[in-house]
Order: C-alpha cells, then structure tokens, then sequence
C-alpha cells in the first residue's frame, strides 16, 4: 500500500477514534486513549495532530461532512433561499446539541483553539460556510450568498460558544439564529435584493 495512503489511513482511524470518545466529554478524550482505539502508537497521532484540541477540531470536521448529506436531503422542496440557509443552521445546531458531551467537546475544542490548530480551524469554518452558502445558491451560489454563509457560520460559532459557557441554551440560540437570518432576509427585501424570501420567525 502506498505510503500516503497508509497515512490517510491511521489519520482517519484516529480522528473516527477521537470523535467517539468525544461522545464522552472533552475530559474523556486522551492522546494515549486515542491512539489505543486507532490501533496506533501515541507518536503517530502527534504526527498528524498538534494537540488534543487540533484533534478535536478536525473531528469536528469530520462530523460536519457526515452531517452534511442529511442537511442538504430535503433543499429541493424548500423554494426560498433564506428558508433553506434557516434549515441547514437549524439543522446542525439541533444535531450537534442532541448530544450535549459531544457538542462541548468539538466547541470547546473549536472556539479556544490556538495557533496550532488554527489549519484544522480554517477547514471547520469554511465547511460551514460552504455548507450555508450552498444551501442558499444551491449550484450557482452568488458572491452574495458567500457574505451572507461566512457572516452566519461565524454567528453560529459565537452562539455555540455561549451555549458551551452555559450562557444560553441550545434551543435559545436556534432562536437567535433564527431571527438573525429573518433580519438578513428582511433587509435584503428593504433593499430589492435577490433572495430575500423567508417565512415569518
């Protein structure tokens, strides 16, 4: 088997690791821990990750694709481009929060990264942002479309933070991010822009 292939390899065994205990809590999750359930030596995952949080990070990559497939499924019968960016936040935030040990451990991770995961960090956000963005445009999303993915994923980031703190609640920031999105929809209407459809919040 080729090398890099090789590679790929024990590095999704570790992140699939990871991700399950995570399932856990951020304090179930250890190096030693990790490399045990990958079937790897502890100096291999510190070869592919900087740190607990870097790893956890991109185990947070890893479930947002998971989780993209079924937020996209039902896009097709939803007319409005707000409507759908609304169900695919929506989306992710109930799943992520439907287990709240998991949850805090990829937002923590996520949301207090430092420098050395700062890479896995940048993959996270633009997979979100992509993610609202094609669920907005669809195929043909507009440069409109992207402001309006990278504004909400960052909104979405901050309203995880504070649900992670015990400053809000995860169905108090599904709210939030609601009226956030019917603000951005209304305004668009106030403006004569495209896509500016929403049902009422």
């Amino acid at each position: 088997m080729d090398s890099t292939i090789t590679a790929v390899t024990r590095r999704d065994r570790v992140v699939a690791a990871a991700l399950h205990l995570a399932a856990d809590g951020y304090d179930a999750v250890h190096i030693r821990t990790v490399a045990e359930l990958a079937g790897v030596a502890p100096s291999t995952v510190y070869q592919h990750f900087a740190s607990k949080d870097d790893l956890l990070v991109a185990s947070l990559h890893r479930w947002l694709s998971a989780c993209e497939t079924d937020a996209r499924a039902p896009l097709d019968r939803i007319a409005e481009p707000y409507d759908r960016l609304l169900y695919v936040a929506d989306f992710i935030t109930q799943r992520l929060w439907a287990e709240p040990l998991l949850a805090d451990a990829l937002t923590r991770a996520y949301l207090c990264a430092e420098s050395v995961a700062a890479a896995n960090a940048d993959r996270v956000r633009n997979s979100l942002s992509q993610m609202l963005t094609s669920a907005m445009g669809r195929e043909l999303p507009t440069v409109r479309h992207q402001h309006i993915g990278d504004l909400v994923a960052d909104i979405w980031a901050s309203s995880m933070l504070a649900v992670a703190q015990h400053r809000a609640t995860a169905d108090g920031s599904r709210e939030r991010l609601a009226r956030t999105i019917a603000v951005i929809a209304r305004h668009d209407a106030e403006e004569g822009l495209p896509s500016a459809g929403l049902r009422a919040v």
